[in-house]
């Protein structure tokens, strides 16, 4: 009995040293081989291809201090784990040059002190305990080291934006020196900063945004990599010149141009606007047509009729659904939809292309009962619409991808606009020298400006699609697809009359009839089952 007791012992032992083995090499293995199953169709709880790409740039240690009190109220009691769930998987991803520290500011009154320097700031929440409202304040901030380089995101109320914001600051810190985006437009400078206040705030997150004078004409700063063209209006000979020569040295452009102006009090009268960048950007293998697309699939706009407010689809806003965006493009391929506001429509001149040896893509284009006006507009949205028999789809956005020749190649150089609030410059002394042939570089295109003001820059698909468009123009495919992840909304397929009809009347009658069939069958069982009982 005493040794069949020993031999049970030791087997249990041996056993128990086998699982714990087994569990250590599992841990091993799964700390240097991450793995994680996401079920979900966007990815939600797994970070970003984006993001493991830039982990695995890491070539020295970045260390983030997660500055978070330890008591938290009830609302925000997961919080910190889901933090640490992410930052663990950030971990894996690095090779080891990821160090992360929790850190409570409450248990060192020297760090409390010093917080407020840092750049997190104690936050006051409200909290109920015993029927009783009170206030807490707590820290929930993260500083971002490297070298002597730093960034701090001040306040972490969820995790929905966690990854981009702690994305972009691991690639600022590390990066040599920050990219700059650069708008170039014909506004004076204080309307421009009043209409683009929330797309410069974005865009200022992760690049330095410069704002150029378009009547200038001067050159372009070496320092811009991308070049945002805003609503030009009677864009001088000269500042074409510029912005050409800008595309030859490699620089990249978005184009976004208007062919109509909204009148500020009376937003539904236009005229009609003239940019002059016709032949330029013909010769970049793209056209903007004189004209308006409309769509019978659009968005719905909410509108002001004297005492009453109502909301209608309004055709002027083609709202391009996932199904009519390039799905091949990263910029927009994880969007679900972009409302293009009194858009016109575009060409890609594909025998220009042809010669310049540049691809062409059409990145959003209207759905198939998309149509034309050009004209006199009448942008009523009580009117009766009456699109033509025949309809189409029309591109609304469009990417070139290639080397472009110079618009100015064999052309004389135009002269600067003399400046009449200065004395008149000395005579140049050496001739300007045309650069005639521009590396593989991209050019962006669309149809209108208005769709970045902050009246029509709304979070999600609007903004997503330009911010993607300038993050992958400047920095590639680094931060696109946690952006896109984390802003895509999914519109339901446009359906034609009869078929919301059909899908309506299935929804009424089709569970009862079901059940009424389903009912008689089984009695039709029944009775059979008892005939024969009883034969």
């Amino acid at each position: 009995m005493g040794l069949r007791k020993v031999k049970y012992s030791s087997n249990l032992f041996l056993v128990t040293l086998i699982l714990l083995g087994i569990l250590a090499v599992v841990n091993f293995l799964s700390i240097r081989h991450f793995k994680r199953l996401d079920l979900t169709a966007e990815k939600m709880y797994s970070i970003s291809k984006s993001t493991q790409t830039a982990l695995a740039k890491l070539n020295d240690v970045v260390n983030i201090k997660v500055y978070f009190s330890k008591e938290l109220p009830p609302q925000l009691a997961t919080l910190n784990s889901q933090v640490q769930d992410m930052l663990d998987e950030y971990k894996a991803y690095s090779g080891g040059n990821l160090q992360i520290e929790f850190i409570d500011p409450a248990s060192d009154p020297t760090l409390e002190q010093r917080m407020h320097f840092i750049g997190i700031p104690k936050v006051q929440l409200n909290v109920f305990q015993k029927d009783q409202a009170q206030l807490t304040n707590v820290y929930l901030g993260m500083m971002i080291l490297y070298q002597d380089k730093k960034e701090t995101i001040p306040v972490i109320q969820d995790t929905r934006n966690l990854e981009y914001d702690l994305t972009s600051a691991i690639i600022r810190v590390t990066q040599k020196e920050p990219k700059t985006v650069a708008f170039l437009t014909d506004r004076p400078e204080q309307e421009l900063n009043e209409e683009t206040t929330r797309v410069r705030e974005d865009l200022s997150k992760q690049y330095t945004v410069d704002v150029l004078d378009l009547k200038k004409g001067e050159k372009i700063p070496a320092s811009v990599t991308t070049l945002i063209v805003m609503g030009p209006e009677e864009t001088s000979e000269r500042a074409q010149y510029e912005i050409d020569q800008f595309i030859m040295r490699g620089g990249k452009a978005i184009f976004l141009v208007d062919t109509i102006k909204l009148d500020k009090k009376n937003m539904l009268q236009s005229q009609q606007v003239k940019h002059n960048l016709d032949d330029m950007l013909s010769h970049y293998g793209v056209k903007v047509n004189n004209d308006l697309a409309l769509d019978r699939y659009s968005a719905t706009v909410g509108f002001n009729r004297g005492f009453f407010s109502f909301r209608i689809p309004y055709p002027f806003w083609p709202k391009a659904i996932a199904q009519n965006l390039d799905q091949k493009s990263p910029i927009v391929n994880k969007l679900g939809s972009i409302t293009f506001p009194w858009t016109s429509s575009l060409e890609l001149l594909t025998g220009r292309l042809k010669t310049l040896g540049a691809e062409g893509t059409v990145l959003a284009k209207t759905s198939p009962h998309g149509w034309l006006e050009s004209g006199s507009y009448n942008l009523d949205p009580g009117q009766k619409f009456n699109p033509p028999a025949e309809m189409k789809s029309i591109p609304l956005a469009a990417l070139v991808v290639g080397k472009f020749k110079s618009f100015f190649a064999n052309k004389p150089v135009p002269p600067k606009a003399a400046d009449p609030m200065q004395p008149p410059p000395p005579p140049e002394t050496g001739q300007e020298q045309v650069i005639p042939e521009s590396p593989q570089t991209q050019i962006l295109v669309v149809g209108n400006s208005r769709l970045i003001t902050d009246g029509y820059y709304q979070p999600g698909e609007n903004a997503s699609f330009f911010l993607n468009s300038v993050d992958w123009l400047t920095m590639g495919d680094a931060l696109i697809g946690i952006r896109s992840r984390e802003n895509t909304e999914h519109p339901l397929k446009p359906t034609e009359p009869n078929q919301r009809t059909t899908i309506r009347y299935l929804n009424i009658f089709g569970v009862s009839v079901v059940l009424i069939i389903f009912g008689l069958a089984r009695a039709y069982m029944s009775n059979r089952r008892k005939t024969a009982w009883l034969d």
